[in-house]
């Protein structure tokens, strides 16, 4: 396979190269783009091969969950359940942006997005040509970091292809990215929040 390359303007998005990568994502294929945070992987939710090819590209287990990006609230009432307070909070607080939070999956949330103790990790990015690519798939993506396990986050072009130039189909090259600071992850309890990942968002401790 060759990975196609597009160059995207990270202020005015193309909508020529936005639909390129919608069509690819929802014939089951893998994009690459830029986020608010480093390089993603996009793959459709509802895609059982992107996302088995997806595990192979970060060498993740079933059971071992994928960052989902959302483009808005309705995407988030389709794939959770159990939304607390403090969820809200925090929702509130730092979206859209680079924080994820861990809810409960819904129904909705295909068995091989599950993460083994029932969670998914959802985030809806603060990003121009994310939403874009959200808007146009209309539909929630998996979007890890694009680095093989135990790499730095990709920030640019150039370190997404020396990864996996040849492995999916589509590059959004939105130049090179200010930071590789991945989103910070937190689970969610009944007054306090846990940190899984530290990343963008600083958390000391945040009470209900």
């Amino acid at each position: 396979m060759k990975t196609r390359i597009i160059k995207i303007s990270r202020e005015l998005p193309s909508w020529k190269a936005i639909s390129v990568a919608a069509n690819i994502v929802d014939s089951g294929g893998i994009i690459c783009f830029p986020t608010d945070t480093t390089y993603g992987f996009g793959a459709s939710v509802y895609c059982p091969d992107a996302i088995r090819r997806l595990r192979g590209l970060k060498s993740r287990k079933p059971g071992e969950g994928f960052v989902i990006v959302v483009s808005d609230m309705g995407m988030v009432l389709e794939l959770v359940k159990g939304i607390t307070h403090l969820h809200k909070n925090l929702m509130n607080a730092y979206w859209p942006g680079p924080l994820t939070l861990v809810f409960e999956a819904s129904p909705r949330v295909p068995s091989y997005l599950i993460s083994k103790d029932g969670t998914v990790a959802l985030r809806i990015p603060n990003d121009s040509v994310t939403q874009a690519v959200l808007r146009a798939c209309g539909t929630p993506l998996a979007a890890p970091s694009a680095n093989p396990r135990g790499k730095s986050p990709a920030i640019s072009p150039d370190e997404v292809l020396q990864y996996f130039e040849g492995r999916f189909e589509l590059l959004l090259d939105g130049g090179v990215l200010e930071s590789a600071e991945p989103s910070t992850i937190v689970a969610v309890g009944a007054s306090h929040v846990r940190v899984l990942r530290r990343g963008r968002v600083g958390f000391g401790g945040y009470g209900a």
